[in-house]
């Protein structure tokens, strides 16, 4: 019985090492994915099948509208029953006596009706399904603007998971050189060369070190959990990403138009067909139509006499109270909003470009300075430490530069990850997609 517990216990604690093996991803790996998954590209994705079937919709300005009718009826109203007689081709000459003109009996129909109507000229549908076209464009263009934003947000979740990981080694081999720095002054107090104050600064030290690798787990798991959410799948999983982080090139990156002003553009041309649609509501229309019909006493589809109609309509509404003039003038000042839109974001995207190049040559430049700190930092705590075990220099000294140098080093990767973010940024918004 107590194996078979012991067997049990041993499934119960494996399992959830197994279900915890970490996702290695590459940051393609994680952008394509994203793709795919990331809640405003999924959102962005539908919003332009919708205004595709729009587009798709108002096609009825060209194209024909078929029906088909089955009914079936039974009525003594006179009229309808002198309609009825002639349509099933049935009415004789006692059909005209008064009384049964009057007082016809009643009659029984099953009719069937094709149907045919063709536009021929509809200004306002026209005017309609060119601003549902433009509509579409401006949504393909939002779909493929969101994707890039998608790419840079992935990039920016990934790359800080790495800096987490990144962080956390640097602050385990800062935890191994506390140890080693305390194991190093426990020697020099056996041999009585420093005091009980030096082995506990050293404590400290590396009880400082141990809470800041601890912080330093949990946040690379909350970075993971935000990559996984961009992604769309469940946090709790850790990743374990497998590009490192490097220093982008040093000319800076030059992409094309951006995808956003081009479907605000889109929205305009949107807007001004509305106008335009708006306006045609003066304008006569024209359509075509045609039908054929049958009229049984008894019950069949198409069966009895056919009958043929065909013929054209001309509609003209030159008056529609103020609606018309409402509706045109709602649609000139949305025509008027939408234009102002797209200059305000063509001024805000040259400055976008400008601050973004800007900061990309600070990060880089910062990067520098960072690396330039480190190797100072890495030959002075080198000397600190053969300075105290010859006794020329005090414990707070060594401790210093030990913690300078740590700190140097996380914040050369601090610099190397706003550099990499930085030149990212700078591609969004020339308007490229990060890689």
């Amino acid at each position: 019985m107590s194996i078979r517990l012991l067997s049990l216990t041993a499934v119960v604690l494996v399992c959830p090492l197994a279900a915890q093996e970490p996702v290695r991803l590459s940051l393609t790996e994680a952008q394509e994915r994203a793709a795919e998954h990331h809640p405003a590209v999924v959102a962005a994705r539908w919003e332009r099948r919708a205004r595709e079937a729009d587009a798709t919709g108002a096609s009825a300005a060209f194209l024909p509208v078929l029906s088909a009718e089955f009914g079936a009826m039974r009525t003594d109203d006179p009229v309808a029953v002198f309609g009825t007689k002639l349509r099933q081709g049935r009415f004789g000459a006692a059909d005209f006596a008064i009384d049964a003109l009057n007082f016809p009996a009643a009659v029984g129909d099953v009719s069937t009706t094709l149907s045919i109507e063709q536009p021929v000229f509809q200004p306002e549908a026209l005017a309609g399904r060119r601003a549902a076209r433009a509509g579409a464009r401006a949504g393909r263009l939002a779909e493929t603007r969101t994707g890039q934003v998608a790419a840079f947000d992935v990039l920016r979740a990934y790359f800080a998971v790495r800096l987490a990981a990144d962080r956390v080694g640097v602050l385990e081999e800062s935890l191994a050189a506390a140890r080693q720095t305390l194991i190093q002054v426990e020697r020099l107090r056996r041999e009585g060369v420093v005091t009980v104050v030096d082995e506990q600064l050293a404590r400290s030290r590396v009880s400082e070190m141990e809470a800041a690798l601890a912080a330093a787990g949990a946040a690379r798991s909350a970075a993971a959990d935000n990559l996984l959410q961009l992604l769309g799948q469940a946090p709790g999983t850790p990743v374990e990403p497998t590009d490192s982080l490097t220093l982008p090139a040093e000319t800076a990156p030059d992409t094309g138009a951006r995808a956003d002003l081009a479907a605000l553009r889109e929205g305009v041309a949107a807007r001004e067909a509305a106008v335009l649609r708006a306006r045609s509501q003066w304008l006569p229309s024209l359509g075509a139509f045609g039908s054929l019909s049958w009229h049984d006493p008894s019950v069949g589809v198409a069966s009895g006499p056919r009958h043929w109609t065909a013929g054209l309509m001309l509609r003209w509404m030159p008056f529609r109270g103020l609606a018309g003039v409402g509706t045109l003038r709602r649609a000139t000042a949305d025509r008027e909003a939408a234009r102002a839109e797209l200059e305000a974001a063509e001024r805000r995207a040259a400055a976008e470009v400008r601050a973004a190049a800007a900061e990309r040559e600070a990060a880089i430049a910062g990067y520098r300075a960072a690396d330039v700190a480190l190797t100072q930092a890495a030959q002075a705590a080198h000397a600190a430490a053969a300075r105290y075990d010859a006794g020329a220099a005090t414990i707070s000294e060594l401790l210093a530069v030990r913690a300078a140098e740590s700190s140097q080093r996380l914040a050369r990767l601090q610099a190397l990850y706003q550099a990499r973010v930085a030149d990212a940024a700078l591609v969004l918004a020339q308007g490229g997609a990060p890689r």
